[in-house]
């Protein structure tokens, strides 16, 4: 399923801008990647195959949505409200410089919803903020993503759909949007184990958690749906 952004020609047309329904300041970091699978040390590979939290009930994985624009937020925050959410354009500033990529949010982001929601010092375990693609944090901060794996950011949440879950593509203006189908809130099973000591960059299940070690400390990058354990050691994914 290959994804191709269309721009909404009404909305541009009529010079209208669409109105903000989120909006924070933190940082972005990044846990996949579709066209660079292997980038600062490490492979994106199982991470790609990873479902995201905005598809239905038949979960759509980062490979078949063969895009690096998904966009992950504060999960709780989109699970609370999918539909709100979910598709929806997202305008990100890094060194007062705004991005024009089409991104837009597909996944939860567990890091974005852990600690203060204002907190303005990093920390690998709780920080607001976003996760994306490599690519897209190594546009967004000028090809410096791998020095420390995370960066300054601002962002808004436009109430502007560019890609519709439903249906598996971009939105159109000249189609009406459905609203996403609802998401899958189902509890992974619970960690079996604590987390180990790490070096940077190396990956692990934790429970039906897979982890990224940036900063030297673990962190959550995606959680298997309900239904599907993690596996594979060094090289996780969920199966």
């Amino acid at each position: 399923m290959k994804f191709q952004y269309t721009a909404a020609a009404g909305i541009f047309a009529l010079g209208a801008a669409a109105d903000t329904i989120a909006s924070g300041e933190g940082f972005g970091t990044y846990y996949y990647d579709i066209k660079q699978v292997d980038a600062c040390g490490t492979s994106f590979k199982y991470q790609n195959q990873g479902g995201v939290m905005c598809s239905s009930q038949t979960l759509l994985s980062l490979d078949e949505m063969n895009t690096n624009y998904v966009v992950a937020m504060n999960n709780s925050q989109l699970g609370s409200d999918p539909s709100k959410y979910c598709g929806k354009k997202v305008v990100v500033t890094v060194n007062g410089k705004k991005s024009d990529m089409p991104l837009f949010i597909g996944d939860g982001c567990q890091r974005c919803a852990t600690g203060s929601s204002e907190s303005a010092t990093w920390n690998a375990q709780g920080a607001p903020g976003l996760d994306f693609s490599y690519s897209v944090l190594n546009e967004l901060t000028g090809d410096s993503a791998c020095d420390s794996g995370h960066a300054a950011i601002s962002w808004e949440i436009l109430d502007e759909s560019i890609y519709d879950f439903a249906s598996g593509g971009s939105s159109d203006s000249s189609e009406s949007s459905s609203a996403p189908t609802t998401l899958v809130t189902s509890a992974a099973p619970a960690a079996t184990g604590e987390s180990s000591s790490c070096e940077n960059n190396t990956w692990q299940c934790n429970g039906n958690n897979i982890e990224q070690c940036v900063d030297s400390a673990w962190m959550t990058r995606v959680s298997c749906a309900a239904g599907s354990t993690c596996q594979g050691d060094s090289n996780p994914y969920c199966a």
